[in-house]
């Protein structure tokens, strides 16, 4: 169960989860290309993680684009997607225009990402998808974010069927410490300690324990079909 010399995708991978499973990855020998919306921001992942790293400017819903680098790598033993939006919708008291990307760019994303990746993939190799512990425990007034990680776990399953024997499977993530919580600003900080006494680890986790926890699902060929949670015990409380 080793990933050197394996060529894996990483879709938003050039910060927090998506990065740390990244940087984890090289240091196993792989090759790895990240992709992001942002240019500066890839780069500079792309100058931290060194020249076993490739960079691909990319929206997950471009889905010529997506089309594109699947097409141009060849041959992919491991993909991983990381994308995923939060918007609030109380009440649903808003325009569909406003809160569709809280539901596509989680699931249509994951749409693409299997579908340019999957004839590309050898038997035994692996599609990860990320959900998120709001598929267990909703999130209050942010109902279709919610149900996008429910989605695509579901998603996940159906596929692990469909795609055999390539697998397929997901992550689920609780309090992550990312870059993600910056959108939070000055209420970060409290937040985190709030959330945190709630958790049975009484700490919020760190991107890398979510990186281990994929590179688990990729090297481990008799698992498919799963959503493994990593979220501190936050279920249980």
């Amino acid at each position: 169960m080793s990933l050197a010399n394996s060529t894996i995708v990483i879709l938003g991978g050039s910060s927090g989860i998506g990065l740390a499973t990244a940087r984890a990855a090289i240091a196993e020998g792989a090759q790895v290309t990240i992709t992001g919306r942002s240019p500066d921001r890839l780069e500079t992942a792309k100058a931290a993680l060194g020249n076993r790293a490739k960079g691909v400017a990319l929206d997950v819903l471009d889905q010529a684009g997506t089309e594109r680098l699947f097409t141009e790598l060849g041959r992919i033993d491991h993909v991983f997607i990381t994308a995923g939006a939060v918007l609030f919708d109380p009440g649903l008291g808003v325009e569909l225009d406003s809160i569709r990307p809280a539901l596509e760019t989680r699931f249509w994303g994951a749409f693409n990402a299997a579908k340019f990746a999957a004839s590309k993939i050898p038997p035994g190799g692996s599609i990860t998808f990320m959900s998120g512990a709001a598929a267990i425990r909703p999130i209050r007034g942010a109902s279709v974010a919610t149900a996008s990680c429910a989605a695509v776990e579901a998603f996940a399953r159906a596929l692990a069927l469909d795609l055999a024997p390539v697998r397929v499977n997901a992550v689920q993530p609780g309090l992550i410490d990312t870059p993600f919580l910056d959108t939070l600003g000055a209420r970060r900080d409290a937040f985190i300690a709030e959330y945190a006494k709630r958790l049975p680890v009484g700490r919020p986790g760190r991107p890398e324990e979510v990186a281990d926890a994929v590179l688990f699902l990729m090297k481990n060929g008799f698992v498919t079909g799963i959503t493994l949670t990593i979220d501190g015990g936050g279920v249980l409380t």
